[in-house]
C-alpha cells in the first residue's frame, strides 16, 4: 500500500495504525530518508503455550495489522527502510516490504553470541525454536525510489553478518547502530526508529518505551 507523503488519507491512516498502541503521539513527519523498524510481531506458541508468555514483554500485533501500516506515507520518495525480522517472519517481511511500497535489496544477520566468545572465535547463543535452535535475527534493507546504494554511498565495507551478544529482550546490537548512523549520515535528512524501546540522540523515536 503505497501512499505517497501528501496523501492526507494516508496520513489519517497511519495515525489510526500507528495508535494501536494506547497512549503514543501521532507522527507528524512525512519525509524521513531512513526508517528502523522492529515490529512487535505475533508469535502463535507464545499466545497458547504458558511456558512462552514470559518472553515476550510487550503487546504484539497481527500480521494483517503489521501489513498494513502504511509506512510509505511517512518515507521520502527517496528512501531507506532497514526492517527487523526474525526468522519465522521473514515471509511476511518481504510482503511487508513489497505492500508498503519497498524494494528489496539486502539482507543482514545477527548471529547471537554467548557473552564469553567474541568474533574471532564465536559460540553460538542457542534460542528456541521447532526447526533448528535459533541464534539469528535478521533486517532487510530495502528502498523506495532512487536513494542510491551503499557502494555509491561510499560504504564499500560494510559486513552483511553481525556477530554480537545478545542484550535486554529485543535490544538490537551498537554494530546495528553503527551500520543504520553511518548510512543516515550519508542519506541526510529525517530518520525514525518506530517501535523504539529507548530515545536515540540524533533520532525521532516512536513506540511505547521511548514515549
Amino acid at each position: 500500500m503505497n501512499y505517497k507523503t501528501n496523501d492526507k488519507i494516508g496520513q489519517l491512516k497511519l495515525s489510526i495504525a500507528l495508535n494501536l498502541i494506547p497512549g503514543l503521539p501521532p507522527i507528524q513527519n512525512n519525509d524521513y530518508r531512513l526508517i528502523v523498524m522492529d515490529p512487535p510481531w505475533s508469535y502463535t506458541l507464545r499466545e497458547t503455550d504458558a511456558t512462552h508468555r514470559g518472553r515476550c514483554p510487550y503487546p504484539s500485533m497481527s500480521d494483517e495489522q503489521i501489513l498494513n501500516l502504511p509506512i510509505g506515507a511517512i518515507a521520502n520518495t527517496n528512501s531507506y527502510l532497514l526492517l527487523w525480522v526474525t526468522n519465522n517472519h521473514l515471509p511476511l517481511g518481504f510482503s511487508c516490504l513489497n505492500y508498503w511500497g519497498f524494494e528489496y535489496r539486502s539482507i543482514f544477520s545477527w548471529v547471537k553470541i554467548t557473552k564469553a566468545s567474541n568474533e574471532e572465535n564465536p559460540k553460538a547463543s542457542i534460542g528456541i525454536g521447532h526447526y533448528g535452535r535459533n541464534c539469528t535475527e535478521h533486517f532487510l534493507v530495502a528502498t523506495r525510489g532512487k536513494p542510491g546504494s551503499f557502494t555509491s554511498h561510499g560504504l564499500t565495507n560494510i559486513p552483511n553478518t553481525i556477530f554480537a551478544p545478545r542484550s535486554r529482550h529485543s535490544e538490537k546490537p551498537p554494530e546495528f547502530w553503527t551500520v543504520a548512523d553511518r548510512l543516515a549520515k550519508k542519506l541526510g535528512g529525517e530518520k525514525i526508529e518506530l517501535f523504539a524501546r529507548s530515545k536515540r540522540e540524533g533520532w525521532d523515536s516512536w513506540g511505547a518505551e521511548a514515549c
